[in-house]
């Protein structure tokens, strides 16, 4: 029985007592206990009818490890309320309350929240009448969610600098350059500049003879995210999916910086692909893609990376996992049908508190294939990890 009920019944109760001995004090008591309880009624009517609340946006862009702050504000007759408290569910962090201030706002301050896309609601606003004998509770109305983007790590250099990988599985001495390339030779035209005839053929010729160029598109790298549930090990926050998260999003703001069109693929039952071509909008997609990344069952990471799979036409391919044997044999096929890979390994063990492994004979075997490795582990500064030389020692 609610507080308002039991204050009708204990009403009731005392002025039958009254009647029964004939007290006089009784009857003014029950009496005032009926009139407080009738005016509670009216005043859930009155309030229910003239109180509402409505959520604020989230200002900027909230990233893991800060403090995420909610706001809601309730309009109306607050007036008539003694305490009014917002309640909301904010997705797996689990119901939250924080009081309205005199102002008509509430805030929620959500310390060291992990990166992850967080629905907000049923969210309720509850006020209470001045007697404390009623409670009104109104519903926000609409439903939101937040998302709560991962740490980017900076990468001056990578583990995969120094070349890419070419014909056999060999590494190339450099990148092809993007641009004006070379496409063939042809008869010098009055009017057109010096600078591009090419004299080697002209004295064998004879004659002028200009190099034809052609507008040769930038290459492409492939980021590949493994999201498998069985080998994800460690606290929401603190797990080898999250390193994961996070050392993807460093490489696709790493090659975009260097003008490369990246593409974002992640490996889940039904892969998700997000193209990034700049530093602007598509990378703002990409980090929420990146931060709604949740473990799954049965994510095809080894079809994904095959030679004659969806990626088959994209040069170079870095694969982040936490299976690198699952990928060995497609990344080693790719390598010797000229195309580039690279691998970042997870060594998803080292979340869940134990010791560091032995030399992986997987990580061997790819290594030995002129295929680019990085080990991340627990705890690792993920710069050092996968940035420059050092990082293909970590093989181990």
């Amino acid at each position: 029985m609610s507080r308002l009920g039991g204050t009708g019944a204990l009403a009731a109760g005392v002025l039958v007592g009254a009647w029964l001995v004939g007290s006089t004090a009784l009857v003014v008591l029950g009496v005032g206990l009926a009139l407080a309880a009738l005016a509670a009624r009216a005043w859930r009517r009155v309030a229910a009818a003239g109180l509402g609340v409505e959520r604020i946006p989230v200002g900027g862009a909230p990233v893991e490890g800060e403090t995420l702050r909610l706001e809601v504000e309730a309009r109306g007759r607050r007036w008539l309320a003694s305490r009014l408290v917002w309640h909301e569910r904010v997705g797996v962090l689990g119901e939250q309350a924080a009081v309205v201030g005199r102002r008509g706002r509430a805030t929620l301050a959500l310390h060291d929240v992990p990166r992850g896309r967080y629905v907000l609601g049923p969210g309720r606003l509850t006020a209470a009448d001045p007697l404390g004998l009623g409670r009104v509770e109104v519903a926000v109305e609409g439903s939101a969610a937040v998302t709560v983007r991962p740490r980017v790590p900076e990468f001056d250099t990578l583990f995969t600098d120094g070349g890419t990988w070419g014909e056999g599985g060999r590494r190339a001495v450099a990148r092809r350059p993007s641009g004006l390339e070379p496409h063939g030779v042809r008869e010098y035209a009055e009017g057109e500049p010096l600078r591009a005839v090419h004299w080697p053929t002209s004295a064998r010729r004879g004659e002028l003879m200009v190099r034809e160029l052609d507008d040769t598109p930038r290459e492409s790298v492939a980021v590949v995210l493994d999201v498998e549930a069985s080998s994800v090990a460690g606290p929401h926050g603190d797990s080898s999916l999250d390193d994961a998260v996070r050392a993807a999003a460093g490489l696709l703001r790493a090659h975009a910086l260097r003008s490369r069109n990246v593409v974002l693929a992640i490996a889940a039952p039904e892969p998700v692909v997000h193209r990034l071509r700049s530093l602007g909008e598509d990378w703002e997609l990409a980090l929420d893609t990146l931060a709604a990344a949740e473990p799954v069952p049965g994510a095809p990471l080894r079809e994904l990376v095959a030679p004659r799979g969806p990626l088959a036409s994209i040069p170079e391919v870095v694969v982040v996992t936490a299976r690198p044997e699952v990928v060995v044999d497609a990344l080693v096929a790719r390598a010797a049908v000229g195309r580039s890979s690279a691998i970042v390994a997870v060594d998803a063990p080292t979340y869940a508190g134990r010791p560091l492994a032995a030399a992986s004979p997987t990580l061997l075997r790819l290594s030995g294939a002129r295929i680019g490795v990085a080990v991340v582990r627990h705890s690792c500064s993920l710069p050092e990890a996968l940035g420059g030389i050092r990082a293909r020692a970590g093989v181990g």
